[in-house]
């Protein structure tokens, strides 16, 4: 069966364990034929497999969450992370003092907005006694988190440890990261595996099968992370390099498995989200994404 994954972003190395499927013969021995397909906007994938067009698609659980989405089913989680939002230190200066800052995201509108500036009101709130939320301009600027920084944002919003926070590190790029841990939040910085529930109650040996070839892909990960990084070089053609290291070294022990559906695994950031008033989807509608 051929089948299509939409992505959340570019290809990049949280998604290792479908090109480890892949490279191990898991896909195949499951009958499975799978292309990995990059979205145009972030939250593409999960309309395309709620209308049924594609069969799975992977996002943050964040966004099963802000719209409602009565198709959709959530399979597991096969990667998590910490997130939140990263500011230059003149950008969190200026938030401090009250100044406009600007933020850029790969997404811009209700909820997610108002979640960015919830981080950043109670980070500035505990540092300087102030916030303005009328301050913050969030600006859809694309994924490209380190360069939207360098090209003179204050800060960026949805970025992950593994990612951009390393990848600050290594570059020697000045930066305050405000988790969502550091602010008492419950954490969405992760990837759960999604599919629709038409294409679950007509396929669920499918379903099924991508389910444990991605908990096998982990498993084989985890023996050899040596294996791990040489497939992703040779899969993105990307050159050895210290960033390229320090990512893989951050990213390969964060993958998640069993890659079950577990309702109760996001019930915290549901019900966290639904006592601010940001979730879009009542308690009945959360349930039935694990149905």
């Amino acid at each position: 069966m051929r089948v299509d994954v939409a992505l959340e972003w570019f290809l990049n190395p949280d998604h290792l364990p479908f090109l480890a499927t892949e490279a191990d013969g898991l896909f195949a021995r499951a009958g499975l034929e799978v292309s990995l397909i990059p979205p145009e906007g972030h939250s593409d994938g999960l309309a395309e497999v709620e209308s049924g067009r594609i069969a799975f698609a992977c996002n943050e659980p964040l966004h099963m969450l802000d719209a409602k989405r009565p198709g959709l089913r959530a399979l597991g989680c096969f990667f998590q992370t910490e997130g939140g939002v990263m500011l230059t230190p003149e950008g969190e200066a200026k938030l401090l003092r009250g100044e406009p800052i600007r933020i850029a995201s790969p997404v811009s509108g209700e909820p997610t907005d108002a979640i960015a500036r919830e981080i950043l009101r109670r980070h500035s709130e505990v540092k300087s006694g102030r916030f303005d939320p009328s301050a913050v301009r969030i600006v859809a600027a694309g994924f490209q988190h380190l360069d939207n920084l360098k090209a003179g944002f204050d800060g960026a919003w949805l970025c992950f440890h593994n990612f951009e926070v390393v990848g600050a590190e290594v570059e020697g790029l000045p930066h305050v990261f405000v988790s969502t841990d550091a602010v008492a939040l419950p954490n969405f910085s992760a990837l759960e595996l999604f599919t629709s529930r038409s294409f679950a109650a007509r396929e669920p040996g499918a379903v099924a099968a991508m389910q444990q070839a991605l908990t096998d892909a982990i498993g084989s990960q985890r023996a050899d992370p040596d294996w791990a990084e040489a497939l992703w070089r040779e899969r993105s053609g990307e050159a050895d390099s210290p960033l390229l290291r320090a990512i893989l070294a951050d990213t390969l022990p964060r993958f998640v498995s069993p890659v079950l559906a577990d309702r109760q695994r996001w019930r915290p950031l549901f019900e966290g989200l639904s006592a601010l008033g940001f979730a879009a989807i009542t308690a009945e509608e959360y349930d039935a994404l694990f149905a």
